[in-house]
C-alpha cells in the first residue's frame, strides 16, 4: 500500500537546525501541509496509520508530514517553537507548558484510557518486590511518570523514596531495557507488553485497572497556526475521528490488520491479539474525538498531588483546551457537538 505521508526522524537538539533549511515536501495538488510532532511509532497510533494509509487526510483536504521526535519533552518543544506547529503527547507536558507561558492549546482527545502494563523481569514476583529497585521511566517528569507514581502507591503502597527512575526513553527503547536488565521494571503498551508477556516478563499490574480513566494522550497546537490554519487543523481533527470511526467498525478487520503490520513489520498472530484487544475491547481512542472530561480532571488530580499548585485546587483544564476545534469537526462530519 503507497504511503502518503513522509516521516523525518530528529533527535532533540538538533530540533531547529534539521527542520529549519529543509522546505516542506508537496503533498499534492491543491493539498496544504500539515506538520506533525510524534515521539515513535506505537500500535495506539493505530488510528493515525489508518488516517494516512487509506488517504483520509487527502480527502480533508491536508497532506500530514509527520515527524518523530524522540522525548516527550523535545517533541513538546518542537510545537511550542512553532519548528512543528501540531502534534500529540501526554496532556499534562502541555499543561506545563502554557503554565510557563507557551502559546499552545490542546485541540483534541486522543485517548482517554491508558493502555499500559507494568511489566517487570521474571525474578520480580510482586510489586512489592520492586523495593530498591530501578523503574524505567520516559522522563522524570510529565504525566506517565505521574501514573506510574500512582500506580505503584495505590497498588504496592510504594513511594517515591522505595525505588529508583532511570530515562531509558520511549516504549522500544523501555522494552529493550527490561530485557537487557538495565532495570527491573517499566510500563509497555502494545505491542511491547504483550511481547514481553510472552517472552516470560512478568505482568504485574493494569493501569486503567489502578487509575481508570485518564487522559493519555492529546493532539496540540501553537496558538499562531491554530489562527492562521485553523481549516488545516479541523481537518486533521476530523481525519482523525473518520479513521477511528472505520477502525472500530469490525467489517475492515482485515485491512486493519493488514496497515499494522505493514507499518509496524509485526506478525499477523501479534497484530490479531493487539487487535482483539485495542480495537475490540479496550477502545482506547475516542470516537468523536472529544477530549474527556473526568480523564482530564484525573491528570489535573495527579498534577495536584505532584505539588503542581502548592496544595490548591487545580484549574479546570478547559482553560488549556480550545475545544472549539472538535466541535467544528463534529459539525463537517454531521455529528452532535
Amino acid at each position: 500500500m503507497k504511503r502518503e505521508a513522509k516521516t523525518i526522524i530528529l533527535i532533540g537538539a538538533l530540533l531547529p537546525a534539521l527542520i529549519s533549511p529543509a522546505p516542506a515536501p508537496a503533498g499534492g495538488p491543491g493539498l496544504s501541509t500539515v506538520r506533525f510532532a510524534t515521539t515513535g511509532r506505537v500500535g495506539t497510533d493505530w488510528h493515525f496509520f489508518v488516517a494516512k494509509e487509506r488517504r483520509i487526510f487527502q480527502k480533508n483536504g491536508i497532506y500530514v508530514e509527520d515527524i518523530i521526535i524522540q522525548g516527550a519533552p523535545n517533541a513538546t518543544r518542537a510545537v511550542i517553537s512553532n519548528t512543528v506547529p501540531l502534534g500529540r503527547i501526554n496532556p499534562d507536558f502541555v499543561v506545563d507548558a502554557i503554565e510557563k507561558g507557551a502559546k499552545v492549546r490542546i485541540i483534541s482527545g486522543d485517548m482517554g484510557k491508558i493502555p499500559y502494563d507494568l511489566m517487570a523481569r521474571p525474578e520480580i514476583q510482586s510489586g512489592t518486590d520492586l523495593r530498591g529497585k530501578i523503574i524505567g521511566v520516559s522522563s522524570l517528569t510529565g504525566g506517565t511518570t505521574l501514573m506510574v507514581k500512582e500506580v505503584l502507591e495505590r497498588a504496592y503502597k510504594l513511594t517515591d523514596k522505595d525505588y529508583q527512575l532511570l530515562v531509558v526513553g520511549t516504549s522500544p527503547d523501555r522494552y529493550a531495557a527490561l530485557k537487557g536488565g538495565s532495570v527491573a521494571a517499566t510500563f509497555m503498551a502494545p505491542p511491547f507488553n504483550i511481547r514481553a508477556q510472552r517472552e516470560g516478563y512478568r505482568k504485574l499490574v493494569t493501569f486503567h485497572e489502578v487509575l481508570g480513566p485518564i487522559q493519555f494522550v492529546a493532539s496540540f497546537a501553537h496558538e499562531d497556526y491554530l489562527r492562521s490554519n485553523r481549516p488545516q487543523v479541523v481537518g486533521y481533527v476530523k481525519s482523525m475521528i473518520e479513521a477511528t470511526r472505520w477502525l472500530y467498525d469490525g467489517k475492515n478487520k482485515e485491512e486493519a490488520i493488514a496497515i499494522y503490520t505493514g507499518l509496524l513489520k509485526t506478525t499477523r498472530e501479534a497484530a490479531e491479539t493487539d487487535y482483539r484487544f485495542l480495537v475490540e475491547e479496550f477502545k482506547p481512542w475516542p470516537a468523536d474525538g472529544s477530549v474527556n472530561p473526568q480523564a482530564m480532571e484525573k491528570t489535573m488530580e495527579l498534577r495536584v498531588k505532584a505539588g503542581r499548585y502548592e496544595g490548591k485546587k487545580a484549574p479546570s483544564y478547559t482553560q488549556y483546551a480550545d475545544l472549539s476545534i472538535v466541535e467544528e469537526a463534529k459539525r463537517d462530519l454531521g455529528q452532535q457537538p
